[in-house]
């Protein structure tokens, strides 16, 4: 009797989501779109998908209008996260079979993962008009919709989902979501609550719920959910897609560990980051990204010996990383291996001119051994390719401060601040010193009150001291200036 009612629930939201969406018609004779030429592409995958990928390609160029053979082709970039490629793949198959749920759907997900919300939600109808129970493709359409602005037919299709399917966390957290976007605060809370309720790690609920929360002015239950969200940042509800598992399922071993050491990175779980990516190695030597994410992941970890290790296999498995050597070189200039870290930095920025980073910290460490000018044009160039940049700003005011070009070093000190003067204390003293060259007695002393307001940091003291000098000399030239 239970499974009768749930079927009866099935087919009744079935028939609800075709009376309330528009159903989507692909249009007859779409012309089919060109295939992307991957061979530029095929050294940034491990030997075995680069083989795999190759014989798909043969399939195509043999059968071009074998729609089995295009989508499979956009599954196994899929698999990889190349979205932008799997994209047209997976459009050609659409095309050259309309009837197919699969290609339909797989094309809906990578839309919407490249931020096409029009593009997925079209896709998405199609798909749930073909098989309207399956409960991903419900959810990725009311969330595409949400994202489009609709929000109406978006709060509908989640109402109906979790008619259909009350244990849904992920529709929960959908409805929430609309609501926050909706202004209905309240409403929020109570549809993420029951999303957490549903599953209890579920961590973008949980950082809604605080948001949601301190909103209402309850700090303590705000403090709750963020708390939970910290342990707990990268969870999802599972939800059972054996059209997703179908595509993991092509990712090779080295891709499933790349995969999971990028994910575990971004967690801060370092150490374990550095395991996954040690086992992309273990089956594939010379992978250089994983060499390249060591680099970085044992700078984390501080284990010297590993960082100079795995940046040379970097660079002898592929010498155009610059990130790379912009990440090596800034950690020889912490460790006060200034004339290495320069060698470094300069080839990052032979590598990529535009990298404002490598530029900034170039500038930074030629200024430290003198060399002005060529210090001062790195700094330029790093604020050309990032005018934002703060920290190229600050060092070109110091490196003007020190040759006397005080109005100049004034105007660059500006742009490090945060409104009028809220920013590093560092920034905002060094700029109270410009002022007091200038002999502008007020506007010094203006930034360096604002700089001892900033600086209460136990390692801050010295700077304290130093700004309170700078205080007791201004009001000594002040007394001066009346005389």
């Amino acid at each position: 009797m239970v499974e009768e009612q749930s079927s009866v629930r099935m087919v009744l939201g079935a028939f609800l989501l075709t009376t309330l969406i528009a159903p989507f018609i692909p249009a007859q004779n779409e012309p089919l779109p060109p295939v992307p030429d991957l061979a530029p592409r095929l050294d940034e995958f491990d030997a075995t998908s680069r083989t795999k990928i190759r014989d798909a390609g043969e399939q195509i160029r043999l059968h071009p209008r074998d729609a089995e053979a295009n989508g499979r082709m956009g599954m196994l970039l899929h698999a990889h996260q190349r979205y932008e490629f799997a994209e047209p793949f997976y459009l050609r198959a659409r095309i050259l079979d309309p009837s197919s749920f699969s290609w339909a759907y797989y094309l809906g997900i990578i839309q919407a993962r490249l931020g096409k919300p029009a593009e997925a939600s079209s896709s998405l109808r199609l798909a749930t008009q073909l098989k309207p129970d399956y409960l991903p493709a419900r959810l990725a359409l009311a969330e595409a919709l949400r994202k489009l602005g609709e929000l109406e037919q978006s709060r509908e299709l989640y109402r109906q989902i979790v008619q259909d399917r009350p244990e849904s966390a992920s529709a929960w957290a959908g409805l929430g979501r609309i609501s926050w976007q909706a202004g209905e605060v309240s409403e929020a809370v109570e549809n993420y609550q029951k999303a957490v309720e549903r599953f209890s790690r579920y961590g973008a609920a949980h950082y809604a719920l605080g948001l949601a929360h301190r909103s209402l002015g309850n700090l303590d239950k705000m403090q709750e959910h963020f708390s939970q969200f910290q342990r707990h940042s990268s969870q999802q509800p599972p939800v059972e897609d054996p059209l997703l598992d179908a595509v993991q399922a092509l990712e090779s071993r080295a891709g499933h560990f790349l995969r999971e050491g990028f994910v575990l990175r971004e967690e801060r779980q370092y150490k374990e980051a550095a395991a996954a990516f040690e086992e992309v190695l273990k089956l594939e030597p010379g992978h250089s990204i994983a060499h390249a994410n060591l680099v970085s992941l044992y700078i984390a970890l501080r284990n010297p010996a590993m960082v100079e290790h795995h940046y040379r296999s970097a660079i002898a498995a592929d010498s155009g990383l610059y990130k790379t050597h912009y990440n090596f070189g800034t950690y020889l200039g912490w460790r006060g291996r200034t004339a290495d870290a320069i060698v470094a930095l300069r080839k990052a920025v032979e590598i990529n001119p535009f990298h404002a980073d490598s530029h900034s910290n170039l500038g930074h460490l030629l200024a430290q051994l003198g060399r002005s000018m060529e210090a001062e044009t790195h700094l330029r160039l790093a604020i050309r390719h990032q005018p934002n940049f703060p920290l190229p700003h600050f060092n070109l005011g110091r490196l003007l401060l020190t040759q006397g070009r005080y109005e100049e070093a004034v105007r660059h000190l500006q742009e490090t601040l945060d409104g009028e003067d809220d920013g590093d204390p560092l920034h905002v003293y060094t700029l109270a010193l410009a002022y007091a060259q200038l002999g502008k007695l007020e506007r010094a002393k203006h930034y360096a009150l604002a700089a001892k307001r900033n600086a209460v940091a136990p390692e801050q003291a010295g700077m304290a001291r130093d700004i309170e000098s700078l205080l007791t000399e201004l009001e000594r030239a002040a007394k001066s200036h009346g005389k």
